[in-house]
């Protein structure tokens, strides 16, 4: 295979981003990649150009496209013609080179160019979408007539899975416990929403009995777990859950009524009340009166007679 040319814009910036009053230059680059090696061509500047060394260079399109993490994106570029071996895409962040015409200059397979015969349509896929790939990417197509650049920004989320309420769900005994999780920041609605309790995935559960899943798509992404006849063992912790989402949890705490009953002040009967008094006083006049004769007896034995005895 005959070397590759590939053509860069090539311009400087000032530290406030904005582009210096220097012309741009074409940096061309040579990939040296022989017939049948599936290693990453090594490059060599073969020249540097300034811009009226070309006839036209035009960047005529943005597009914006939100990616969800893991899944799948395309990348549009659309040329006049047909022209295999002009068609480029280059990921801005690194200036590296993904594909040239048909040919993959990269070991990740997760990038590849998709171009039916005879199709203007020169569309970059990236599968299994990680943070790191968000940023620019861009397609160069060069002709006899100059180059064109069409850029493409990639935003990668993150879906969030969002169970409303402040962390804690209480419900009493015998009734139903209801949840309801939101999946948020979703491009694509996953397949299946699933809950735990605690460890333990819960949506076809048999053994307990009396659960129920039903999730919706539309106008929001959302699934409701409903359990019937709440029982102490319900409770603890609930993981709303999805494929490539951050899960959610909530406490649920099952009120046992007989025992808040338990602990309420009984009433108060007055009449016994009144009884108890009474005694209490009697008692204590008792020990009064008896401890009074005590100390009187033993105080008259210790004092002398003031009338003398007869010889």
């Amino acid at each position: 295979m005959s070397p590759l040319l590939l053509l860069f814009v090539i311009s400087t910036a000032s530290g406030d981003g904005t582009s210096k009053s220097s012309p741009q230059q074409y940096l061309t680059l040579k990939a040296a990649k022989s017939a049948g090696v599936k290693e990453e061509p090594a490059f060599e500047i073969v020249d540097l150009y300034p811009l009226n060394h070309y006839t036209k260079v035009v960047n005529n399109s943005v597009s914006n496209i939100t990616g969800q993490i893991g899944s799948s994106v395309f990348l549009p570029c659309r040329t006049q013609h047909s022209l295999e071996r002009q068609v480029s895409w280059v990921r801005r962040r690194d200036w590296h080179i993904l594909t040239s015409g048909l040919t993959s200059y990269t070991k990740e397979r997760r990038f590849s160019v998709h171009h039916p015969e005879g199709s203007t349509e020169w569309t970059l896929a990236v599968k299994y979408l990680t943070l790191d790939d968000a940023g620019t990417y861009e397609c160069q197509i060069s002709g006899g007539a100059g180059m064109v650049s069409q850029l493409s920004i990639l935003t990668v989320v993150v879906p969030q899975a969002v169970i409303p309420g402040n962390g804690e769900y209480h419900v009493d005994t015998g009734s139903t416990i209801s949840l309801t999780c939101f999946i948020e920041k979703s491009t694509v609605a996953p397949q299946y929403i699933f809950w735990y309790h605690n460890s333990r995935m819960i949506n076809y559960d048999q053994e307990r009995g009396g659960v129920v899943v039903h999730m919706e798509t539309e106008p929001r992404v959302m699934s409701r777990l409903t359990i019937a006849d709440a029982r102490p063992s319900d409770s603890g912790n609930y993981t709303c859950d999805a494929d490539n989402t951050e899960a959610a949890s909530i406490t649920v705490y099952i009120t046992q009524g007989n025992k808040i009953a338990a602990i309420k002040p009984r009433g108060v009967n007055h009449g016994s009340l009144l009884q108890i008094s009474v005694g209490v006083i009697f008692v204590t006049a008792i020990f009064e009166h008896f401890f009074l004769t005590i100390f009187i007896r033993r105080s008259f034995m210790n004092i002398p007679s003031l009338i003398p005895l007869p010889d």
